[in-house]
């Protein structure tokens, strides 16, 4: 096994292992200071609280699905919430790991600019040898024409990517962020 697979393996087996523990947290969060910052931040009263229960789902954009019930009322609150851990301040979080041909599916993505795109991810290798990085193209690899032809497509299409990348098209859209580092709370967006 390469360097680089285990790298990949040991960051998804963390990124598991933080989910559990969140969750955990979540669903201890009568003794849990933690849980407790992290609801106040998502603007709940904790007195008002009967209960909490949070699940890990799979196979959505979020990663946990949070029940808050509050007191003297039926409703039920559910937050769906894709958890990251920060493992490196210094570091970077992907948001969504689909390949292009599921962008494709999703956005309808012109030919020409699914095959700049694939160039780019490196699906394609460079079609010219001057390239910083011979596995894939940077957008200054690409010719002034080519640049823009990509920009005009995403800023064309910005709204309906970001939103599909932040909050998802199935039916648990995630309502926020959750950005852990060794069970400490860096930032919490919703």
């Amino acid at each position: 096994m390469s360097n680089l697979v285990r790298l990949g393996s040991k960051t998804a087996k963390n990124g598991f292992k933080n989910e559990k523990d969140v969750a955990f947290k979540f669903n201890n969060w009568i003794n849990d200071e933690e849980a407790q910052q992290w609801l106040l931040l998502m603007n709940y009263d904790l007195n008002e609280i009967e209960f909490v229960k949070a699940v890990i789902i799979s196979g959505y954009k979020a990663d946990l699905n949070v029940q808050i019930q509050i007191k003297l009322k039926q409703a039920l609150d559910i937050e769906n919430i894709q958890v990251k851990l920060v493992s490196n301040l210094n570091g970077f979080n992907q948001i969504d790991k689909r390949w292009l041909n599921k962008y494709q599916e999703m956005w309808n993505i012109p030919a020409d600019i699914y095959q700049l795109l694939s160039y780019f991810t490196g699906e394609l290798a460079p079609y010219k040898k001057e390239v910083k990085d011979p596995r894939r193209m940077f957008l200054n690899d690409f010719t002034s024409n080519e640049k823009q032809k990509i920009l005009d497509w995403f800023n064309k299409n910005k709204m309906l990517i970001v939103t599909d990348i932040l909050r998802g098209v199935e039916s648990l859209q995630q309502s926020g962020y959750l950005w852990h580092k060794r069970l400490k709370i860096t930032h919490v967006g919703f």
